[in-house]
């Protein structure tokens, strides 16, 4: 098929190469003579498309175009072998790369064409390539070194040797201890270290390295061993970026924090840090500014509130003596209100039994009244029988005078008559003198009725006085009864009154007591918050906030002494109270009211 070698056996090797590998066969000019399914798919052609064409289709028209291609050709015309790896253009432009052997054929000791065997290691150039600008990436970005699993140094890029301050002749066969503090490497951590890299483990952590002249450089690294085809580690490559300058930045805000936790709010981080840090930094500042600030506010806010809180303390001690004084007034107050309230309640009954006497006084006034009237009455009828009694007497009077003159006028006929008239006479004597004792008695009868009518008469004038009096007096009880009827509905109103206003009185004593514990309470939390206060200024001074921004500590409250007990006016007042409802003590004697 391909036109080259003889015998059976070549002919199977050759079929057999055929399908693992791209083969291709030039003229020693470059000609294309044929190609196989795999060279074909390898390149993206159709055979009918490269045959005859020159091997310079496969080539960068660039590197077709110089010495090194033509003397690439003109060696394999001589019949010189060549292998490598070699970059090939496909079809439209596609870069592929093929491991190949470009081999002279020969033929009666001469060349006569060249045939040649290739894989595509397109993907694993491109894999390599990628890793190998990895591996680039990395030697230009971080310091890499590699040791023997012993720990002798076997390379080391230009990164490491700026990082340490070495040059490579300083360090290349040198034991990885020269970067190590020596109590380090004399310990068993140190020992047990490249045991555990011997053995295959990764270690990676941050280290404190010495460099050249005992430079401390801090690096972030990891130790990787490398493993050969059997398994075993035979060397161990170091990545390792340096971190000396944020370790120097952590540090440096590790002593601030340090110091602002001991109490110093003055700590500012000047210099600035890594850009990745910068902003820590800035925020650190800020946050120290802001909590100086803050306790710069609340030293003066506790300043202020200390000397409220002495200003409350002291008002609250003497509103404590006012509360305490005034639940004393009130309670005395409670007392005499009670008193009082006994005191009107008694009242009240008096003016009730009064009211009572005032009535029975009234009806018996009105009794006498009518007994008056009827004395009147029967004075009137004496008085006329006085008058007919006075008539009669006259008459007998009239009688007696008559008889008189009759006995005068009988002795005088007697007389007259002599002898026999001296028994006439003497009785006319008799009768005579009769007659005048008659008109004697009826005188000093007429005067005893006289008399009598006089008596009768000023009897009836001073009955009638009486009895215009008792009228008056009747009438005058009326009104008492009236006044003493109001006064005891007062009484009632008063009694009713002063027991809501004691009940009132009790409710204010129990708000009193109340206030009081409260007022307690509140001189207590005053007391408190002094307290509170002071240990506020306590620990406010175990920070420095800067000058002019000192606590302050209020001066203890004064007590005051001005607060005196205060005389309860419910004292006064009962004691007023009793005076006036003192005239009800008549009343208990039960003198007055029988006078009428």
């Amino acid at each position: 098929m391909l036109g080259f070698g003889a015998g059976a056996d070549a002919k199977a090797i050759l079929e057999a190469m055929s399908k693992s590998q791209a083969i291709i066969e030039f003229k020693l000019d470059g000609t294309i003579i044929t190609a196989n399914e795999n060279f074909c798919r390898a390149l993206g052609y159709q055979r009918s498309e490269i045959l005859g064409q020159h091997h310079r289709l496969f080539v960068d028209p660039a590197e077709a175009d110089t010495s090194d291609y033509k003397d690439f050709w003109a060696k394999l015309a001589r019949g010189e072998f060549d292998r490598r790896q070699y970059k090939r253009i496909g079809k439209g432009g596609r870069e592929v790369w093929i491991e190949a052997s470009y081999n002279p054929v020969f033929s009666g000791g001469k060349p006569y064409k060249v045939v040649k065997f290739a894989t595509d290691i397109t993907e694993q150039k491109l894999k390599s390539a990628e890793d190998a600008g990895k591996l680039d990436a990395i030697s230009r970005a971080q310091a890499v070194i590699e040791f023997t699993p012993k720990g002798d140094i076997l390379n080391a890029n230009e990164n490491f040797l700026q990082t340490l301050g070495y040059q490579p002749s300083e360090v290349l066969g040198k034991h990885h201890s020269m970067f190590c503090e020596p109590s380090f490497v004399n310990s068993e951590e140190y020992r047990r270290f490249w045991a555990r890299l011997a053995g295959g483990e990764f270690i990676a952590d941050e280290f404190m390295r010495v460099g050249k002249g005992g430079k401390r450089a801090y690096i972030q690294a990891s130790y990787n061993p490398i493993f050969d085809m059997n398994g075993k580690v035979f060397k161990v490559v170091k990545f390792a970026t340096d971190v000396t300058t944020r370790v120097g930045n952590v540090d440096e805000l590790a002593s601030s924090l340090k110091a602002l936790s001991e109490g110093d709010l003055m700590q500012t981080l000047a210099t600035p840090f890594l850009p990745s840090l910068e902003k820590l930094r800035v925020d650190f500042n800020e946050a120290s500014s802001k909590l100086r600030v803050t306790l710069q506010t609340v030293s003066q806010n506790a300043g202020a509130i200390a000397a409220a809180s002495q200003q409350i303390q002291s008002a609250s001690n003497d509103l404590s003596k006012r509360t305490e004084q005034q639940a004393a007034s009130v309670e005395e107050t409670a007392a005499a209100l009670e008193e009082i309230t006994t005191t009107v309640t008694d009242s009240s009954h008096r003016a009730q039994e009064a009211g009572q006497l005032v009535r029975k006084t009234k009806e018996n006034a009105e009794h006498s009244g009518n007994v008056v009237g009827q004395a009147v009455e029967a004075m009137g009828k004496i008085e006329k029988s006085a008058g007919e009694i006075a008539n009669i007497i006259g008459v007998i009077d009239e009688i007696a005078f008559q008889t008189n003159l009759l006995a005068l006028n009988a002795g005088v006929e007697a007389a007259r008559a002599g002898d026999a008239g001296k028994g006439f006479a003497v009785v006319a004597q008799e009768v005579r003198e009769l007659a005048q004792r008659s008109a004697k008695a009826a005188k000093e009868i007429k005067e005893l009725i006289n008399t009598s009518n006089e008596h009768v008469k000023s009897g009836v004038a001073l009955v009638g006085n009486t009895g215009k009096a008792l009228q008056e007096i009747v009438t005058q009880v009326v009104q008492v009864d009236g006044n003493v009827g109001a006064i005891v509905e007062a009484s009632k109103e008063q009694a009713t009154g002063l027991k809501e206003i004691n009940t009132a009185v009790n409710t204010m004593d129990q708000g009193t007591q109340q206030n009081a514990a409260m007022v307690e309470e509140t001189t207590a939390a005053a007391h408190s918050l002094a307290r509170e206060a002071e240990q506020l200024f306590g620990l406010l001074e175990q920070f420095n906030i800067g000058t002019g921004a000192t606590t302050h500590r209020a001066a203890p409250a004064a007590v005051n002494q001005h607060s005196r007990p205060v005389v309860s006016p419910a004292r006064r007042m009962t004691a007023k109270v009793a005076q006036a409802f003192n005239g009800n003590a008549a009343l208990k004697g039960g003198d007055s009211w029988d006078e009428f």
